[in-house]
Order: structure tokens, then C-alpha cells, then sequence
């Protein structure tokens, strides 16, 4: 009897001791998860600066480059070339 006693208590005392290192377990895995998702928020703000700076660099390009077509067209289409004199007016 004393015996069996015995090994319930060290049964009990082992369960109870694995109950509480899975708690600590527990709450340590949510503190990561936690940093985790807090580094995610970050890096997808990041992401998103770097998109809408990249869209907006682009659209910049995109304009210079019509202008300067536009240029090469007129000046070779139309021959509108820039006036070599200037001659001032007297009002």
C-alpha cells in the first residue's frame, strides 16, 4: 500500500511538473508568434513604401520618355527645328 502511494505521488508530481513546463512552453511560443506578426507588419509596410515608389518612378519614365518620342518625332516628322537666330522686335 505504501508502495502504490509512493508511485502515485511521483506519478502526480511528474504530471504536474510537465503541465507547467508546457504552460511556460505555451506562453513562450506566443511571445514568438507575437514578434513574429509584429515583423510581418513591418516588412509588408515596407513593401508597400517600396511598390508605390517603384509605380511612381515608373510613371516618371514613362512621361520623360513619351515627351522626349515626341520630341524625335517632331523634329523628324514635321522638321520643327529649334531657331538657330533670334531677332528682337522693337515695339
Amino acid at each position: 500500500m505504501l508502495i502504490l502511494l509512493k508511485k502515485i505521488w511521483v506519478i502526480n508530481g511528474f504530471l504536474i511538473a510537465l503541465v507547467i513546463s508546457i504552460s511556460l512552453l505555451s506562453i513562450y511560443w506566443h511571445q514568438q508568434m507575437y514578434l513574429l506578426h509584429k515583423k510581418e507588419k513591418i516588412a509588408k509596410a515596407q513593401q508597400e513604401q517600396i511598390i508605390s515608389i517603384n509605380r511612381q518612378l515608373l510613371m516618371e519614365q514613362s512621361e520623360l520618355q513619351s515627351g522626349v518620342i515626341i520630341f524625335k518625332k517632331s523634329q523628324d516628322i514635321l522638321l520643327m527645328l529649334s531657331p538657330s537666330q533670334i531677332k528682337e522686335l522693337s515695339l
